[in-house]
C-alpha cells in the first residue's frame, strides 16, 4: 500500500484554516480576559466558527503523492504525462542516439529555466 505523505489545499481552504486559527486565538484571549469563565453564548459562537472552518478546510484537502504532483505540473507546462512504463521505454529509445540525448538535455534545460533548482549554500 502506497503511503500518502503530501497533501494539497486550495487557497480558499487555506484561508479557512487561517480563519479557524484567528477564531481560536480570539477564544483564547476571551478565556484569559474572563478569568476562565466566559459566557456560554460567546463560547458556542466561537467554537462553532472554529469547527466550521476546520470542517471546510478538511473537506478541501486532497492527498497526493510526488508522481501526481509532477504529472500535474508537467501538464501545466504542456508536456505529455506518460505512464511509468511509457517513460522507461521512451527514455531507452532516446538514450540510443545522439539526437535523443540532445532532446533529453533540452527538456531538462527548459524545465530548469521554468523552475530552477536551489543550489546548496557553501558552509
Amino acid at each position: 500500500m502506497h503511503l500518502i505523505d503530501r497533501y494539497e489545499m486550495s487557497v480558499p481552504g487555506h484561508m479557512k484554516l487561517i480563519d479557524a486559527r484567528s477564531a481560536l486565538n480570539h477564544l483564547q484571549r476571551l478565556v484569559q480576559a474572563t478569568d476562565g469563565k466566559p459566557e456560554s453564548e460567546q463560547l458556542v459562537s466561537l467554537i462553532a466558527t472554529i469547527v466550521e472552518a476546520f470542517h471546510e478546510a478538511a473537506d478541501d484537502v486532497m492527498p497526493v503523492n510526488d508522481h501526481d504532483v509532477f504529472m500535474r505540473q508537467a501538464c501545466e507546462w504542456n508536456y505529455i504525462g506518460l505512464s511509468t512504463k511509457e517513460r522507461e521505454v521512451l527514455h531507452e529509445i532516446r538514450c540510443c542516439n545522439d539526437d535523443g540525448k540532445e532532446d533529453i538535455y533540452r527538456m531538462i534545460s527548459e524545465t530548469l529555466d521554468r523552475k530552477p533548482m536551489l543550489m546548496p549554500e557553501a558552509q
